[in-house]
C-alpha cells in the first residue's frame, strides 16, 4: 500500500471516530447509567479495531483514552456522590479494568478512585448509624424502675454491644453519657454491697436488728430491704441465736440496697449464728474533754471518730453507743462483755490524745492498753475520760473595747448592748472569734453607779476546738468597761386645782400628798421639789432625768382625781400613764396641772341680812360695815363660812342713793378645799341689801333748840 492509500485510511479512520465520539457526547444527555453503558460498548467495539500498524494501534488507544475520559466525567466528584451513583461507578471501573496496559496509561482515574472511596465511605457510615442505633435503643432500655436483675442485665448487655464498635460508631452512640452514669452507678452500689459481709456485720447475738447492723455499714445515700432470710434465724427483722447446747445456724441473707438516685442492687451474705453463750456484762461511760476533766472543758464526741473498744482476748471490736441529747461529749456503751479491753479512737490532725483516765472520780488511774486497760465488769459501769490535746495554742487574749451607755437603761437592753462576741490569737497568729457571756444579775443591775462606771468581767469562755491554752494556762475571761452616761435634764412644775383650771380654784399643793414622778424605763423615782412662798398651789422639781414618767399622789379621802393636764396654756393634753406620760425633755419645764373633784359639794348658799348703815357714813366706814363672811351649806348638810370680799369703788359709793337702798353683789368666794361646787356649777357669789337710813328729824331739832 503506498502512502497515498495509507492517508486515506487514516483520514477515514479519524472522520469514523470523530462520529463515535460525537455519538457519545449527544448520549449524555441520557441517564448516567445509559451514558456510560452506551459508552462501554463504543469502547469496546473501538477496541476490536485492530491494526498491526504501530501508528494506526497509537490512534485507536487515543481514540479510547479519548472516550473513556469523557465516560468518566459522569461519574460524580466525590462530594456528591449518592448511593445510586453505584452502578454508574461499576460500569465505569469494569470498563477500565478491560482497557490495555498502553491504554491505561493514557487515562487519570483520580476522580473513578475518590468516587468509589466515597461511595464505600457513605456505604459505612450507613451501616454505623444501623448498628449505633441499635446500642442507642439497648441503652435506652436501661431503667432505673426495673427490677435489681433486670437493671444490672440491661447494663451488662449494652456495655457489651458498646465495647464491640468502632470509634466511628461509638461516636454515633447519642446516650453514650447515660451508658457511662448507669455502669459507675452501678459499679458505685456494688462496691457499696462489698462493704457487707459476714466479718464486717460481726457476731450477732439474740435480738439484734440485722437490717440496723447492715444500715450501719453503708452510706446515707443508701437504704436496705431485707428480700430473703434464713427461716428460724431472723424472725421480724432480729436475730435468733441457737439455744445454749445447740448447734450452729448457717443461712444466706439476700438484701437490697437502693441508692437516692434510684440506682439497685441485689446482694446475698452468708451468715453463721452461734449458739447462745452465758455472757456477764457492763456498761462503759466515755467522756471527752480538751486540755482538762474540767467541766468546761467538754467537747462534742464528735470530734472523734471510730472509737472502739477490743477485747483483748477475744479480738472482737464493739463501736455501737450513743450520745444523750443533753450532754454531746458523752459516748455510752451498753451491754458489752465482762472482760479487758483496749481503746482505739481517731482524732482531728491537729490533736493529740493527752491522757486517758480511768474510774470514779477522785479515784482515777491512767490508762495504758498493756498494764492498765478499761476493765468491764458485770452489772458495773466503767467510767473513761478521755483528754485531748491541740498541738495549736492561745496566744492572746484581745481585749474589748470600752462601752458607753444611757444612764436609764433597762436591764435587757443593758444585757444586749454587752459583747456577745470576743476575739483571741492563737500560735499560729490566726485570730478566733469566741462567744462571751455576762453573769449581770437584777439587783446587781440596779446597784450600779448611774451615772458612773463599771468594771465588768465575763464567764470563762471556750476556746475554739482546734485550739488549746497555752502552758501556763491562761484565765479565759474578759473584762469590759462600762460608762453610764450622764443624762440630759429638765424641770417640770406641778399646779393643783379643784373643779376647773380657773385660777380662783387653786388649791394648795399641800392638799396632796407623796407626789413623785416615776420613770417608765428604769422605774427610778423621783420626789424632791419646791413650793414658791408666793405660789402655794405649785410644785417645781428640777434637773429631771429626760423621758417618759407616771405620776403618782395621794389624795384627801374625800378628794378624786377628776383630770391631769400636760402642757403650756391652750396647747394642754390629757395625761394617760400608758398612751400620753408626761415627757421631760432637755433644759425645758414641762407643765402639769392636776384637777381635784370633791365628793362632797355645794348645796347651797346661806343669804346675808340686810345691812343698816346711817345715810352719812363715810366710805371706808361703809367699806369696814360690809359682811367678811357668809355660810354654804354641802351635799352632807355640814354648813362651812366662807370669806368674801367687795368690790365698792368711791364713785359707786358717792352714787348710791342716801337715805335709799342698794344691793350689792361680792366677788366670788372660794369654796372650802373639801367642797366642790355642785353641777350645774352655782356661782359663787352672794347678794347684799344695803340700807342707808335717814338721821332722826326730832333730835336734831332738840339740839338746835337746846
Amino acid at each position: 500500500m503506498n502512502g497515498k492509500h495509507m492517508k486515506k485510511i487514516v483520514v477515514a479512520f479519524v472522520l469514523v471516530i470523530s462520529l463515535l465520539s460525537n455519538s457519545f457526547v449527544g448520549a449524555a444527555y441520557a441517564s448516567p447509567i445509559d451514558t456510560v453503558e452506551k459508552a462501554q460498548i463504543q469502547i469496546e467495539n473501538t477496541m476490536k479495531t485492530s491494526s498491526k500498524s504501530p501508528f494506526l494501534s497509537s490512534i485507536i488507544d487515543q481514540t479510547v483514552a479519548k472516550l473513556f475520559m469523557a465516560m468518566l466525567y459522569v461519574v460524580p466528584p466525590a462530594s456528591k456522590v449518592k448511593e445510586s451513583d453505584e452502578k454508574v461507578i461499576k460500569v465505569v471501573r469494569a470498563t477500565y479494568e478491560k482497557l490495555t496496559k498502553n491504554q491505561k496509561k493514557l487515562v487519570d482515574i483520580t476522580r473513578l478512585v475518590d468516587a468509589e472511596n466515597a461511595l464505600i465511605a457513605l456505604k459505612a457510615a450507613k451501616e454505623d448509624k444501623l448498628i449505633a442505633a441499635k446500642v442507642v435503643a439497648l441503652i435506652d432500655q436501661i431503667k432505673k424502675d426495673s427490677s435489681a436483675s433486670e437493671y444490672k442485665n440491661a447494663i451488662s448487655v449494652a456495655q457489651a454491644e458498646y465495647s464491640k464498635l468502632t470509634n466511628n460508631q461509638k461516636a454515633l452512640v447519642t446516650n453514650s453519657d447515660k451508658l457511662i452514669k448507669e455502669v459507675a452507678d452501678l459499679k458505685a452500689a456494688e462496691a457499696e454491697t462489698a462493704k457487707i459481709t459476714p466479718s464486717t456485720i460481726g457476731e450477732l447475738v439474740e435480738g439484734d436488728i440485722l437490717l440496723d447492723k447492715i444500715s450501719a455499714l453503708i452510706g446515707e445515700d443508701y437504704s436496705v430491704a431485707l428480700t430473703s432470710t434464713p427461716e428460724g434465724m431472723v424472725v421480724d427483722g432480729r436475730i435468733v441465736q441457737p439455744e445454749i447446747g445447740e448447734e450452729a445456724k448457717s443461712g444466706t441473707v439476700v438484701m437490697l440496697l437502693t441508692r437516692a438516685d434510684g440506682t439497685k442492687v441485689e446482694h446475698s451474705v452468708e451468715l453463721t449464728l452461734k449458739a447462745k453463750v452465758k455472757v456477764e456484762k457492763g456498761l462503759v461511760h466515755i467522756s471527752l474533754y480538751k486540755d482538762s476533766t474540767s467541766s468546761m472543758n467538754k467537747i462534742d464526741f464528735a470530734t472523734v471518730s471510730n472509737f472502739a473498744l477490743k477485747n483483748k482476748e477475744t479480738n472482737k471490736v464493739y463501736n455501737v453507743g450513743t450520745s444523750p441529747s443533753n450532754q454531746k461529749h458523752v459516748f455510752q456503751m451498753k451491754d458489752l462483755p465482762a472482760g479487758s479491753y483496749t481503746i482505739e479512737v481517731n482524732t482531728p490532725d491537729v490533736f493529740l490524745v493527752e491522757r486517758i483516765d480511768l474510774g470514779d472520780t477522785y479515784k482515777e488511774t491512767v490508762y495504758h492498753p498493756d498494764t492498765n486497760p478499761v476493765v468491764i465488769a458485770k452489772d458495773k459501769t466503767t467510767y473513761v475520760k478521755i483528754v485531748l490535746k491541740s498541738e495549736i495554742t492561745l496566744q492572746d487574749i484581745k481585749p474589748l473595747e470600752n462601752i458607753t451607755v444611757p444612764y436609764d437603761i433597762t436591764f435587757e437592753e443593758f444585757q444586749a448592748a454587752l459583747p456577745k462576741q470576743g476575739k483571741i490569737v492563737d500560735s499560729t497568729g490566726e485570730e478566733h472569734a469566741v462567744a462571751l457571756k455576762w453573769d449581770v444579775r437584777p439587783f446587781q443591775f440596779e446597784n450600779y453607779k448611774k451615772p458612773g462606771t463599771m468594771t465588768l468581767s465575763s464567764e470563762f469562755f471556750s476556746l475554739p476546738i482546734e485550739v488549746s491554752n497555752s502552758t501556763p494556762a491562761q484565765r479565759l475571761d474578759m473584762t469590759i468597761q462600762v460608762t453610764f452616761a450622764e443624762p440630759e435634764k429638765g424641770n417640770t412644775q406641778v399646779s393643783l386645782f379643784r373643779d376647773s383650771t380657773s385660777s380662783m380654784n387653786k388649791i394648795d399643793f399641800t392638799n396632796i400628798s407623796n407626789f413623785s414622778l416615776k420613770n417608765k424605763k428604769t422605774n427610778k423615782v423621783y420626789q424632791v421639789g419646791t413650793t414658791p412662798s408666793n405660789q402655794k398651789h405649785v410644785y417645781q422639781m428640777k434637773d429631771i432625768p429626760e423621758g417618759a414618767y407616771t405620776i403618782h399622789f395621794d389624795t384627801l379621802d374625800t378628794m378624786s382625781v377628776d383630770k391631769i393636764e400636760l402642757g403650756e396654756a391652750y396647747k394642754e393634753t390629757t395625761y394617760h400613764a400608758d398612751s400620753n406620760p408626761l415627757v421631760i425633755t432637755k433644759n425645758k419645764t414641762a407643765y402639769v396641772k392636776i384637777v381635784l373633784k370633791s365628793e362632797v359639794t355645794l348645796q347651797s348658799i346661806n343669804p346675808l341680812e340686810p345691812l343698816t348703815v346711817p345715810s352719812d357714813i363715810t366710805y371706808d366706814e361703809f367699806l369696814a360695815q360690809l359682811p367678811k363672811q357668809t355660810t354654804i351649806v354641802d351635799s352632807d348638810g355640814d354648813e362651812h363660812t366662807v370669806a368674801i370680799s367687795w368690790d365698792v369703788r368711791p364713785f359707786q359709793f358717792t352714787n348710791y342713793k342716801k337715805p335709799g337702798t342698794a344691793s350689792l353683789t361680792s366677788q366670788f368666794f372660794q369654796l372650802p378645799v373639801e367642797v366642790s361646787n355642785s353641777t350645774p356649777a352655782q356661782r359663787l357669789e352672794v347678794g347684799l341689801q344695803v340700807i342707808f337710813e335717814a338721821p332722826e328729824t326730832s333730835n336734831i331739832v332738840q339740839d338746835e333748840e337746846q
